[in-house]
Order: C-alpha cells, then structure tokens, then sequence
C-alpha cells in the first residue's frame, strides 16, 4: 500500500507541475524505497503504468533486425570512398568502435576542421532534432549537410551513386537487401536503416526505471533526485533525455552571449535562420552515454564530465552547485551509459 508521504509528494507535484509548468517530477522517481520493494517487478502493464506519463523511459530492446538491409548501410556508413578524395567516411567522425563520436573537439573533414563537435550516432535514431543548430528534423535530411559540406565529405548524391554503382560488391550487398536499383534513395534508406539499428537498451538507469531498484547506487538515485529538482529534466527530455527541444545557451553570464569574447562565437541557430530570436538557440544534447562522450558541447570545451555540470549549472539555471550535488549528478550521468549496441556485434562476429 502507498504510504501517506508519498501520496502527499504525488500530489504536490501535480499541483506544481499544473500551477507553475516549471518543475516536472515523474511520479514513480517520487517513491520511497520501502513503498517502491512492496510493488512487484517485470510485469509489462507496470511497465507501461510507470512509463505513460514519465518524461524520461527507456530505451526497448530491439526484437528484430532486417540484417541484409542492416548490413549494407553498414558497409555504406564505413566506406571512406563516399567523399570526394577517399579520405572520409560517416565512422571517421562517429566511431562505431567505441562511443559513436569522436574524441576531438571539433570534427575533422575533407576540408579540414570544423566548428563544431559530432555528436554520437548511438541512439540519434530517437531525436526529433538533428546538429547542433537543429536544421533538421530527420535521419535522411541529416545526410544532406555532410555529404555536401565541403568541410565534411565535399560530394554529392549523385558522385555517390555513381560511385556504390561501381562496385559490384555494392550490387550484391543491395540485391541481398532488395533496393535495387542503387540509387541516392535507396542508399539513403540502407544508411537511415543501420543507424536506426544503433540503439543501446539496458543502461542501469533504464533497469531501475523499469523496476529494479538495485539497478544503480544511492549517489545515482540522488543524482536523478537533483536532475529532477533543478529542472534538467525540462529540457533533457524523452527516450533519448534529450535530443529533440532548442534552447538559448547561456541564460545566465555571457560567456555564450558576449560577442566581444570571441572573434567568430557560434551564434547557433541563427547562423541558418539569420533570425534574431535564433541568437544561441541550440540542440539539447542528448545524456544518453554521456560519461561516454567527451569532449562536450558544441565546441567541446572540455572533457570532464563534472565541469561539463559545472558550466550547466552556473549558465542554464544560475546555480552554483555544491560538490556533494555534482558528484551525485555525475553518480547518475554514468548511470545512463549502456553497451554498445548490440547489432555492432552481430555484423563484426560475420
């Protein structure tokens, strides 16, 4: 049976949510320990009664995978020879061996250096938005902005096509698949497929949402306390926590926001838009895998996960946070990091 605190919470978070639409607590994160050991674990109607109206749910294990489809977009997203001087391919700067980003601060393509870090492929198939400015809405428009950056891959869909039709190990790959005839859509539905593919259920977060309380330790469950509190999770958000809202970087100091500080600073959203109201709007980056994926933001202005906290908190919320929350929020950040996805493994053992 409920307990009278934890309805009370339940009930004042309600109120809070309904009245002031800042704070946003999920009902279940609100319960108690002893009240949450006597509800039973693993049944698939709990599942989704915990799920229907949290913020944050996990990430469902795949149950089926289109392997020859799957692995054409796989040997499309490793092949160096879609840019325009065989020198890079989508893993050059999403490495599918280890975090799907890259160590760098900013990627690096045909053209040299870029402005921005790359953000990991695991799990992007759950964002709503796509780069760092959010100019797109979807894993085949994404494609776009590398294939024809010169910066980036320096090509075109139709060098590309016309290169996969080359080779005819392409055109067993594509038969195996049933997209022929090789064209810039059925090369762009391979890719689309394989990313698709690259998600990574079973973080301990995603088991403690699902029930099992032993899943992650006290810091982390305090960590989730704090992320809820101070009102991250309005913004990291959904499956992915994160990934699919814009926002002003830098609501409080102006290290984002001072022209004077920096000769070329990334105005974000408005670089596209050249709207005023874009000024710094960028893409709430997704938490999945974060302790993962340094370096961080788009400029990848540093590697630690605690100061990545740090510059959060004094930025987007106006809060100096003692170490005690910090390392709590870091104790649950890590909590999100889950193996890499599993379909890796299947095309690597082949």
């Amino acid at each position: 049976m409920v307990n009278r605190r934890t309805l009370l919470i339940g009930c004042l978070s309600i109120v809070i949510a309904i009245g002031v639409g800042s704070i946003f607590l999920p009902v279940h994160s609100l319960i108690d320990e002893q009240s949450h050991d006597s509800h039973s674990h693993g049944a698939k109607g709990d599942e989704d009664s915990r799920h229907q109206n949290a913020l944050v749910f996990p990430i469902p294990s795949p149950s089926d995978y289109d392997l020859p489809l799957i692995r054409a977009g796989w040997t499309l997203f490793r092949d160096k020879g879609l840019s325009s001087n065989n020198s890079v391919s989508c893993e050059s700067c999403h490495n599918l061996q280890t975090n799907g980003a890259e160590i760098t601060p900013v990627s690096v393509g045909v053209g040299g250096a870029g402005s921005r870090n790359a953000l990991t492929v695991f799990n992007a198939a759950l964002n709503y938005r796509f780069f760092w400015d959010g100019r797109t809405n979807s894993l085949k428009k994404q494609m776009d902005g590398p294939v024809h950056a010169p910066l980036e891959m320096a090509s075109s869909w139709a060098l590309i096509v016309a290169y996969v039709a080359s080779k005819p190990e392409y055109e067993t790959l594509f038969e195996d698949a049933d997209i022929l005839p090789i064209s810039a859509a059925s090369i762009q539905y391979a890719l689309v497929a394989f990313q698709e593919s690259l998600l990574t259920p079973n973080a301990p977060f995603d088991r403690y949402l699902n029930g099992d309380q032993y899943a992650i330790n006290y810091p982390a469950k305090q960590g989730w306390m704090a992320f809820q509190r101070l009102g991250c999770i309005n913004c990291h958000q959904g499956q992915n926590i994160g990934g699919s809202l814009m926002q002003r970087f830098g609501y409080y100091g102006n290290d984002t926001r001072d022209k004077t500080q920096a000769k070329n600073i990334d105005m974000g959203r408005f670089q596209v838009t050249e709207n005023d109201a874009d000024k710094y709007l960028f893409r709430v980056a997704s938490l999945r895998n974060v302790a993962e994926t340094p370096p961080y933001f788009h400029d990848g202005r540093t590697n630690s996960l605690e100061e990545a906290i740090k510059i959060m908190a004094n930025i987007q919320i106006g809060q100096s946070l003692e170490q005690s929350v910090i390392s709590d929020l870091s104790a649950f950040l890590h909590a999100l990091s889950a193996p890499r996805p599993q379909i890796l493994e299947i095309l690597e053992r082949e």
